[in-house]
Formats: C-alpha cells, sequence, structure tokens
C-alpha cells in the first residue's frame, strides 16, 4: 500500500507538505501542490479517509449519483467530474441508482449524516421535499436536468428547446406523422423532452397522437420493443424521435429486422451523442450534449458551495449542437 511518505518521496517535498496538499490548504505554492497532485495519482495515493475527517471534519469525499453507468452517456460526464475532483483533491463515488429512485433517495440521506462533503446528481427524481431539505443544509448540484422554480444549483442544457430543435429538423424533411420514443414518464429529463416535441408538432400546425408516443427502459432492448410496437399500430409513420440515443438504436435494430431502409422508409433521430451514435450503420442524427463540460461544470460549481464561496450562476445552461448523420432524411412518401 502506498503511503504519504512515499509520496513525499517521489514527489521531493516534505510529508508535511504532502499533507497540506491532501487538506487542500492554501500555504502551498502551485507548481509543488500539482506536482504533489501528479504523483498521488501516478502511484494511486489512497489518504486516510477516515483519519482525515476526524481531524478536519471532512471526508475529501463526493458521491454522483448517476441514474444508469450501463448508460454510455453518463461516462464521458463522470469522466469531467473525475478530472476536476482530482484537480482539487477530492475523491468520487459513484452511486448507480440502476433508475431506481430510492436508491437516490439513501445516497441523499448519506449526505444528511455528514458521511460524505457533497452530492452531484445526474438524476434529480427523488422527493422535492428532500431535495429541498438537503439542498438547504448541504452543498448538492444537479446536472443534466433543468430544475424549473428551484434554487438548487443546476447545470444542464435547455432539453425542450433542443428536442423542440430536432423535430422541427424532422418536420423541414417533409415528415408529419413523427413517433416518440421516451422513458419514466415521472423523470424531469423525460417530461421536457416530451415537451419539446409537443411544442415542435403544435407550432407547425400538426396532429398530436398519443397513441405515437411509446414508454419503456432507455436502453437499445427498450427502443426495440417500442419500434415493434408502433410497426404493430400500422400507422403512416415515416419518423421517430428518440429521448435518447440508446433508444433510437433500438429502433434502428427493429426497422432492419423488419426489412425496413433507413432512411428510405423511416428517419430516425436521437438525443446525447453518445460514442456509439457517430459508428452504429446508419450513423444516428441527434442532439450533441457538451458532457465533458458539464461534468467539470458541475464539480466547480460544488467545490464553491463545499467551501463556502459565492457561485456566479445559480444555473449554468450550456449550448448543444443539432448533429445531422445519415439515419435521417427528407421524406420520400408524402
Amino acid at each position: 500500500m502506498v503511503t504519504v511518505k512515499d509520496v513525499a518521496k517521489a514527489a521531493g517535498v516534505s510529508i508535511a507538505t504532502v499533507s497540506r496538499v491532501v487538506r487542500d490548504e492554501a500555504n502551498v505554492k502551485k507548481d509543488t501542490k500539482d506536482l504533489v497532485l501528479k504523483v498521488i495519482r501516478e502511484l494511486n495515493y489512497q489518504p486516510n479517509a477516515l483519519a482525515r475527517q476526524m481531524r478536519q471534519q471532512s471526508t475529501k469525499t463526493v458521491i454522483v449519483i448517476v441514474p444508469d453507468i450501463g448508460n454510455s452517456f453518463f461516462h464521458e460526464i463522470l469522466f469531467g467530474i473525475q478530472d476536476t475532483a482530482t484537480k482539487y483533491g477530492y475523491q468520487i463515488l459513484i452511486a448507480n441508482m440502476n433508475n431506481r429512485p430510492d436508491v437516490e433517495t439513501y445516497y441523499f440521506n448519506a449526505l444528511l449524516q455528514k458521511q460524505v462533503d457533497g452530492v452531484i446528481s445526474l438524476s434529480a427524481n427523488i422527493a422535492k421535499s428532500l431535495m429541498d431539505k438537503v439542498a438547504n443544509a448541504y452543498p448538492i448540484v444537479v446536472a443534466c436536468q433543468y430544475l424549473d422554480n428551484s434554487d438548487m444549483p443546476n447545470v444542464t442544457i435547455d432539453n425542450i428547446s433542443a428536442a423542440k430543435k430536432i423535430v422541427e429538423y424532422l418536420i423541414e424533411q417533409g415528415h408529419t406523422h413523427i413517433a416518440h420514443l421516451t422513458s419514466h414518464p415521472t423523470a424531469l429529463l423525460y417530461r421536457d423532452r416530451f415537451n419539446g416535441y409537443i411544442s415542435a408538432l403544435a407550432e407547425h400546425g400538426l396532429p398530436i397522437d398519443l397513441e405515437l408516443v411509446c414508454y419503456d427502459e432507455p436502453s437499445i432492448e427498450g427502443g426495440y420493443r417500442q419500434m415493434n410496437n408502433l410497426l404493430e399500430l400500422g400507422k403512416p409513420i415515416s419518423a421517430v424521435f428518440a429521448a435518447g440515443d440508446t433508444m433510437a438504436i433500438g429502433a434502428l435494430k427493429a426497422l432492419k429486422n423488419a426489412g425496413l431502409k433507413v432512411p428510405d422508409d423511416f428517419s430516425v433521430v436521437g438525443f446525447d451523442d453518445i460514442e456509439f451514435s457517430s459508428i452504429f450503420e446508419p450513423a444516428l442524427t441527434t442532439i450533441r450534449q457538451p458532457k465533458f463540460l458539464i461534468g467539470q461544470t458541475a464539480f466547480e460549481k460544488l467545490f464553491k458551495l463545499m467551501n463556502g464561496a459565492p457561485l456566479d450562476s445559480l444555473k449554468d445552461i450550456l449550448d448543444y449542437e443539432l448533429v445531422i448523420r445519415e439515419s435521417s432524411g427528407v421524406n420520400r412518401h408524402k
């Protein structure tokens, strides 16, 4: 096991200096601090968190609550969080919810018991009363989901606007019967994207057929099942907007198995621009989120909260981009 003595020797500094860096004290030169943190990462040094907590009532640990670690959308956000946490000498614990709100509740209660210094939630689906209780007393930042009518620090994109933009793109391509694949209607994320979908249809005078809105797990398998259900309806659908790329990829698979061509017979678009979206065939048209930046910004905001520093802004709404690829095109069956 690597010790503080090993770190001090490798960095050419005293044990006391390493301890000051680990405690994030201000009286260490930046060059020295950067060097020590670099050695800590290289040696994979794990400070004794319990002993440190007894000395300074701080765990130097943050919980990141992830709805589903199997969804690759969250991976780059976690990399951004980890990168910034390491810079400040913090470690992160990843709590995988498996899309179960009770798991999120458990970790929010851990913060109330001061077992960690702060929480970054990529879910925000717990009871508002518990969330407000935690936020009033402890550092918490919510990322990926916009919290309306809330004073909780927030980092996200405008999901309603982004969903509206990609549906309007389909409308511009001549599609008038557009289905929507989504999940968990109680989740803020999917509610916002559904609202963007509905808003685009309404503003262009297109009929809103709720039979064309399907719900299932936000996975490839879920998207596959939803697309098959749509095909069984026998309605004149020409395009599908999935509220996540994994569901969109499942829809592409179902269409291929049904002998239908994309985009000749169907246009399919997604949301998030996960890595697999650009290499799947056909490559997926989607909304690109600045995932790494979301992670970095969320931890920077949390770090200020944990240290009593003022926030530059309560809510950071980051830019998004419509990425057009081969899975969408002009409606040839008008």
